[in-house]
């Protein structure tokens, strides 16, 4: 090596040392201040972290990609009618405080407490614009109304959801109880003003950052915001306090620190400047020392409750051909993915899209699993492909039938995301093994979600239906398996981002909703899980829990938890998990 070249290597490592040291400094005087901050006694302050990764743009509910606490099924700013417990399986008040599912609709009661951070009621008016918005703009919830013939409501507080011809009772409820009800005094003008032709001018809508005391229903408004954090001030004039005998939620701020990756949070939490976090955090088992436990101390130590899975873009080779998907499929090494990428915090992964466990165990069939299904095996794996007329040359890489190497693809998810990051590691090691080249592809949030919805992919990872709720497993299948979203590649997806396309499965997604007699109901979902396990919509990798959930008690006592299920795993923050604000009290 020249005295130039060590030179030249000298200062570009120096350089790059000393930026590492000034972002460990940064995070470090972040972290310092979060517990020396005398603006937000730590005795009344929960920190909390993974709802947000990136400085916050807009707290606009309408905007594709809201900040924390707008984002999501997030509870503690914009309230929905009900809420789904994953505990229990059941819905529970929020702004409705009752609903009963009838032959034509689903009627909805208004709680009459409640009131708009402004003082102002809120009114079945509210309820029925918040709806009709997701008529008028591309929303996430947009095709609802292919469900709903028309929403009514009367001076009672009474709301009624009227199904169209197609009857689909579960998408229904879910929208019910994931649609933040928004008030219409703020959104109607806005609205109005971006009215453009036929349509509206969605850019317009989401120049409205509703960055400034937003009007609100839930617990927690906006106080301020930084690239660092966001903070959240109690709202104690909150209608809801009268359904705790009048007690405010305990903490008097909830501050969501923002920080680059899985690591960073994981380290802030080490050290007691978070309270709870929704980030992956590896030997759980390890962390007792630090005051941090999850839901359960046995494994799997968190409550499982999605379906982790690959994506695959059907409509590119070689993901086209079933007998690579199966092939695949048994290619990957699902004990070294419990094991080594998250700690053994899922159950052994059984075939299909049905979770074995819980709610939905009663649609499980085992014998079903066993003989249409798959397992790690590479020799099994190699079998299929041979029988599809594929060979591998000399060094092991696999040939197309017209004998040309299969091109090697790349596997996605966002950069940071350790738990998925570690997951694809083995993923790619496993499919070397029958001769298919992949590579990793870690990129920002942004980029992996655009490819997403454009289908610029080969294999991303995602957990579709990352919560339970009234419509599971349902909604499961229909996300990555439903036509009726179907998009080509190019254009925008919000579901079935694979293009995956089957006409059978479309039939029973068509007919499972409007089903009452549960034998004819089990029938259907076995059905339906069999063309899922013959076509490999997706290659499901592992069981994950709806967030992960994990807390301090360095600050903060008296969480759930397994032995004390007063509220579910849901982190304080989401659906029906709120409540527990309520419950925790500052540690002595």
């Amino acid at each position: 090596m020249s005295f130039y070249n060590f030179l030249n290597k000298f200062f570009v490592g120096t350089i790059a040392l000393s930026a590492l040291f000034l972002v460990a400094c940064n995070e470090e005087k972040k972290e310092v201040a979060e517990s020396e901050d005398s603006e937000y006694p730590r005795n009344e302050t929960l920190y909390v972290g993974g709802f947000d990764w990136a400085p916050p743009s807009s707290f606009n509910p309408l905007d594709y990609d809201p900040n924390f606490p707008t984002d999501g099924n997030c509870r503690l700013s914009y309230e929905a009618l009900l809420a789904y417990n994953q505990l229990s399986g059941e819905l529970e008040p929020m702004l409705a405080d009752s609903y009963t599912v009838k032959d034509t609709h689903i009627s909805v009661h208004l709680d009459p407490r409640a009131k708009w951070s402004n003082g102002q009621p809120v009114t079945v008016d509210d309820v029925v614009y918040t709806f009709h918005i997701d008529s008028l703009l591309p929303t996430s919830r947009h095709g609802n109304w292919k469900f709903l013939s028309k929403i009514t409501a009367d001076n009672d507080n009474n709301i009624e959801f009227h199904f169209s011809q197609i009857k689909n009772p579960l998408i229904i409820l879910n929208a019910i109880a994931e649609t933040s009800i928004l008030p219409k005094s703020v959104f109607e003008p806005l609205i109005q003003s971006a009215k453009s032709g036929k349509g509206y001018d969605m850019n317009k809508i989401t120049e409205f950052k509703n960055d400034s005391v937003p009007v609100i229903s839930g617990p927690y408004n906006l106080k301020t915001f930084s690239p660092e954090q966001i903070v959240l001030e109690r709202n104690d004039n909150y209608w809801g306090n009268a359904k705790y005998n009048g007690q405010k939620p305990t903490p008097k701020y909830i501050i969501h620190s923002l920080y680059n990756g899985n690591n960073h949070f994981n380290s802030a939490m080490t050290k007691g400047h978070l309270d709870i976090s929704a980030v992956f955090l590896p030997r759980i088992w390890d962390k007792a020392k630090d005051s941090i436990r999850a839901w359960s101390r046995n494994e799997p130590y968190h409550q499982p409750g999605s379906i982790t899975t690959l994506f695959i873009e059907h409509q590119r080779e070689p993901f086209n051909d079933v007998a690579i998907r199966r092939a695949m499929m048994h290619a990957i090494n699902f004990e070294k993915i419990k094991s080594r990428a998250v700690s053994n915090y899922t159950p052994a992964i059984q075939s299909g899209f049905i979770l074995p466990f819980g709610n939905e165990a009663k649609y499980f069939v085992k014998e079903d699993a066993e003989k249409y299904g798959y397992s790690y095996d590479a020799e099994k794996a190699k079998a299929i492909l041979t029988e599809a007329g594929y060979s591998w040359n000399a060094e092991g890489k696999l040939l197309d039938k017209k004998g040309n190497p299969v091109r090697k693809f790349t596997i996605e998810c966002p950069q940071g995301w350790t738990d998925w990051e570690d997951a694809i590691k083995v993923i790619v090691e496993s499919f070397k093994e029958i001769g298919l080249s992949a590579e990793e592809k870690f990129v920002d949030y942004a980029v992996w979600d655009k490819d997403l919805r454009l289908g610029t992919f080969d294999l991303a990872m995602k957990t579709q239906t990352a919560e339970l709720s009234a419509a599971t497993p349902w909604n499961r299948f229909e996300q990555v398996m439903g036509s009726s979203s179907y998009k080509p590649m190019g254009e925008e997806a919000f579901s079935n981002q694979g293009r995956y396309q089957n006409v059978e499965a479309d039939k029973l997604i068509l007919k499972i909703p409007g089903m009452t007699n549960e034998k004819e109901l089990a029938e259907a979902y076995r059905e339906l899980n069999k063309i899922f396990m013959e076509t490999i919509p997706v290659l499901p990798v592992m069981y994950r829990p709806t967030q992960y959930y994990q807390f301090s008690t360095k600050y903060w006592t008296n969480f759930p938890t397994e032995e004390n299920p007063y509220a579910p795993p849901q982190i304080l923050i989401v659906a029906a998990g709120v409540k527990a604000l309520w419950g925790i009290k500052p540690a002595k």
